[in-house]
């Protein structure tokens, strides 16, 4: 029986098996070189390992025997090579010429005692043309891919060549781009690569990032073609937006476009700072029945700062709006306040970890400590702690572990713990407060989602009974 007659099933699983024995016995780093010569003057030059070939490279290269067999085995390794393709720009404007290109050549290229070579100019940009002209090329190669990642190209130039690259993968369901391919590129060209000749797109990642002072000094990349304003965003089922810029930054004015037609399942906004509270309800309004992961984490890219999420322009009780998404299942945002309201819908679906940061709570947006607001904080850490033992104990049991971050502290409801930073409570008390004082695991280093937060030493943690009787003592502020 020839192996081309086994059944698919088995003849994919022999081939697979193949190319993970190719990975291991392939080359897996990539080479470089310690330092160019400068003119008339020898250099002693060091060879090092640059760093690992990356997992998409080392499939490509354990299918190069596989696609040389027949047509079939060259069908099966390019579904298999080209499902995820990630294009980078040169990091660099040089590359050394006696350097090969070739990782199948590295094992020869390791017995030279002397390594040699000479720095030349490499487009940084090779690699986005190449692919280019090769979709073009071969059209079939470009409608195997399904998911496309592009890092580096933030020019009206490379934006343009971006999408050139799409235009023949069909069969694409999910891309990054840079941000600035909403700036760049028109609603014709957006509405090809959305709903395209074959499959529509169902995932869009837009990273920022800030420009070089040459590209911000370039008139070129200053236009706004502003295309989401007629585009059927209806399709899609994830976005997310990543990264912080302050040229033509993505705003509330993008979300609201977007919001017009949105039905997502997942929403991801993290370390942005140009869109507010507004903006992100929009889409979450919009895509309130279908809407199964929100995140929301503002902060900057560092993770030590939370900027804050912005005033809501209506009266609008966010808390009650977001318990009532039925299909929301993941959660963690920020939002300007919070009450026991949010948990008070027992019949939601949250599960996993659930994060919430806010400055205030609701109804005492002014921020002051006083008794009502101190009662408000403990109706709403009773109300989380009460809708956690309701999805331990339901017909489905699931897991819910909730933290809220007010107040320059963390909150673990469940638990009945509070973390924060209670050395001037300790210090003023004469040591007497808090009883039930021990070390932290948590904060401050960026994972707190504190609001400006400064310089702060370790965390501490202490019971959440005795840090509300402690802001009852004035031990402790909630103020905000």
């Amino acid at each position: 029986m020839h192996i081309n007659e086994f059944p698919y099933e088995i003849l994919s699983k022999i081939l697979d098996e193949t190319t993970k024995g190719n990975i291991r016995n392939g080359p897996t780093y990539t080479f470089g070189l310690s330092q160019a010569p400068l003119p008339l003057q020898k250099a002693s030059l060091q060879r090092y390992v640059r760093g690992p070939v990356p997992p998409e490279m080392l499939k490509w290269d354990s299918t190069s025997a596989i696609r040389l067999v027949c047509w079939q085995w060259h069908q099966w390794a390019l579904d298999y090579a080209l499902n995820d393709v990630y294009i980078r720009r040169w990091k660099g404007g040089e590359r050394w010429a006696e350097l090969s290109n070739r990782r199948e050549s590295y094992g020869l290229y390791e017995l030279i005692d002397r390594p040699t070579g000479t720095a030349v100019y490499r487009d940084p940009f090779a690699s986005l043309k190449h692919t280019v002209r090769t979709f073009d090329k071969y059209p079939d190669v470009a409608s195997k891919i399904k998911r496309m990642w592009f890092h580096g190209f933030y020019t009206a130039e490379t934006d343009d060549l971006v999408f050139k690259s799409l235009r023949n993968c069909t069969s694409l369901v999910s891309v990054s781009l840079p941000w600035t391919t909403t700036r760049h590129m028109d609603s014709k060209a957006w509405r090809q690569l959305l709903l395209g000749s074959g499959k529509p797109l169902r995932s869009l990642e837009l990273l920022a990032t800030d420009l070089t002072s040459q590209q911000l000094a370039d008139p070129a990349n200053e236009v706004d073609m502003q295309p989401f304003q007629s585009l059927n965003f209806g399709m899609l089922r994830r976005l997310k937006i990543f990264g912080d810029t302050t040229f033509m930054p993505i705003t509330d004015r993008d979300l609201y476009a977007i919001a017009r037609t949105a039905q997502l399942e997942e929403f991801h906004l993290t370390c942005i700072s140009t869109i507010t509270i507004d903006g992100v309800m929009a889409v979450v309004k919009a895509s309130r029945s279908t809407l199964r992961v929100l995140e929301h984490s503002p902060r900057s890219q560092d993770g030590f700062w939370h900027p804050h999420p912005g005033s809501p322009s209506d009266s609008e009780h966010l808390c009650e709006l977001l318990r009532s998404c039925p299909k929301l299942e993941t959660l963690s945002i920020s939002l300007p306040s919070m009450c026991s309201a949010l948990f008070s819908n027992e019949d939601v679906k949250w599960a996993g970890d659930l994060q919430v940061r806010a400055l205030h709570l609701c109804g005492h947006e002014h921020g002051r400590s006083t008794g009502e607001a101190q009662d408000a904080l403990q109706k709403l850490l009773r109300q989380a702690r009460r809708l956690v033992h309701r999805r331990a104990n339901s017909v489905i049991p699931k897991e819910l572990y909730i933290e809220l971050f007010f107040a320059d502290c963390i909150f673990e409801p469940s638990l009945n713990g509070v973390h924060g930073d209670f050395s001037l409570a300790q210090l003023a008390s004469g040591g007497a407060w808090p009883e039930t004082l021990s070390s932290s695991g948590k904060g401050p280093y960026g994972s707190t989602g504190l609001y400006e937060k400064e310089e702060e030493g370790p965390f501490q943690r202490i019971d959440e009974e005795e840090f509300l009787g402690g802001v009852r003592r004035n031990h402790l502020s909630i103020s905000t």
